[in-house]
């Protein structure tokens, strides 16, 4: 057997002298335990049902340090680890201009970019928009939380069995790498309701949690945990548009 596979194997080791790192806590809800470093959270639904908006709703939890529709998105200023990153693969400037009044309304600052960093990544290649993220990462020692707003974007076939498991691997590695806690967002599909082809059983199958998002009758949406690897189950998280307010309320 080749040296360097020995000294893999003995790296892989865990005995009573190993020292095993305490992930950081860096999304809850309603103070269950979400996502943590070094993992990816599965956030899936139908079109239209209102999944940005839930993501709205992490991200300015994260700039107002506060809750905000059960989610609690933690970093850590005594460590460095104080900005989130949203990649958007599906929607122009126009129409994340949209997005960016939520996360100002539900945060209740007019700034958020202070420790907030967006990008609108529609034009570019899967093969680019990993290239990107790469980059970002690499020149971004303070990130904790990076979402990625569509994982579909980021493969050229998400029926391609090797080269899902090989987009999930990259997530897991980079998460691991970095320290960092990587939500991303896939559609279901609309006849078995399961998250598309290889990529979606893929990520369904290593992720830490798996949160479904779906418009009810009552036009009202709602966020229901699928799959917690580091929880119970949580009762569904419920938010409808106020005309009042003029913005998302949690029911």
């Amino acid at each position: 057997m080749p040296k360097n596979y020995i000294e893999i194997l003995q790296n892989c080791r865990i005995d009573n002298n190993t020292v095993i790192k305490i992930d950081h806590l860096y999304l809850t809800i309603n103070n269950n335990v979400i996502g943590t470093g070094g993992n990816f959270v599965s956030f899936t639904g139908l079109p239209k049902s209102s999944k940005s908006t839930f993501i709205c709703g992490v991200i300015a939890s994260c700039i107002a340090r506060t809750q905000i529709f059960g989610f609690n998105c933690l970093t850590y200023p005594h460590l460095n680890k104080t900005r989130i990153a949203l990649f958007d693969t599906e929607q122009s400037n126009f129409d994340f201009q949209r997005k960016a009044k939520i996360i100002k309304k539900l945060a209740k600052v007019e700034n958020i970019y202070n420790v907030f960093d967006a990008f609108t990544v529609t034009e570019h290649s899967a093969t680019t928009i990993l290239h990107l993220i790469k980059t970002y990462l690499q020149n971004t020692p303070d990130i904790a939380v990076i979402i990625i707003d569509g994982l579909l974007d980021l493969i050229d076939n998400f029926n391609d069995e090797r080269a899902s498991k090989n987009l999930i691997k990259i997530l897991r590695s980079w998460a691991k790498k970095y320290d960092i806690l990587i939500i991303t967002v896939l559609h279901l599909g609309k006849k078995d309701n399961m998250a598309l082809g290889h990529l979606g059983s893929t990520s369904s199958r290593y992720c830490q949690s798996e949160l479904e998002i779906a418009k009810t009758k009552n036009n009202t949406y709602t966020l229901t945990p699928k799959m917690l690897r580091s929880a119970g189950n949580f009762e569904p998280v419920e938010i409808m548009y106020s005309e009042i307010e003029k913005s998302f309320i949690q029911l």
